[in-house]
């Protein structure tokens, strides 16, 4: 991205260059023109440089609300959209199902695009309540893992990638609803 931007200013700036050039009818100044394009160039270049530093310090904290869910985990996971949007869609469906209505439905409002990941994700086994009937617990955490496991596999994603989804949406869970809704949504996870 940075690379990209880059390339535009550069661009840009020699084409500023250039009008700059033609513009004066002196042959003698064209030398002179030409050296105060590229100091030109050199300070936006500069310019440009610190504000995409500025953008990424900011993107780290506060853009996290701009970047959807569905990015990040394909950026740090090397997924494909469709993966990252149904194995979002699997946790939050198993959290759906675990968590008070009402809870869920502050979450939901929370999250961009949350009716896309529920959607996008594969229908829940029931695995999880075969578990907990063995078991004779109403929730429990190897159901919910064996579940997800399932959900990740129909999506052609490893069943380990589960332990990798679920620190990111409940960090991006954190950062755009808060701490309250993120421990609910956690414990949702890890229900026994």
């Amino acid at each position: 991205m940075r690379r990209i931007i880059y390339n535009q200013l550069i661009v840009l700036m020699t084409l500023i260059l250039i009008i700059g050039c033609a513009a004066n009818s002196n042959t003698n100044n064209a030398l002179n023109t030409a050296d105060s394009g590229l100091s030109s160039t050199e300070g936006v270049t500069q310019s440009g440089t610190q504000i995409l530093g500025a953008g990424t310090a900011t993107a780290s904290t506060t853009g996290i609300n701009q970047i959807g869910l569905v990015d990040i985990l394909v950026h740090r996971l090397s997924v494909s959209p469709q993966q990252a949007l149904g194995g979002a869609g699997a946790i939050f469906q198993l959290a759906q199902a675990n968590m008070n209505p009402q809870a869920f439905a502050i979450l939901s409002k929370s999250i961009p695009g949350m009716k896309s990941m529920l959607n996008a994700a594969p229908a829940m086994s029931n695995l999880s309540g075969d578990l907990s009937a063995l078991t004779g617990e109403k929730n429990n955490t190897l159901g919910n893992v064996t579940t997800l496991a399932t959900s990740f596999k129909q999506l052609n994603l490893s069943p380990d990638m589960v332990d990798l989804f679920i620190p990111i949406v409940t960090n991006y869970v954190s950062k755009t609803s808060g701490q309250v809704t993120a421990d609910l949504f956690r414990s949702a996870l890890t229900a026994r």
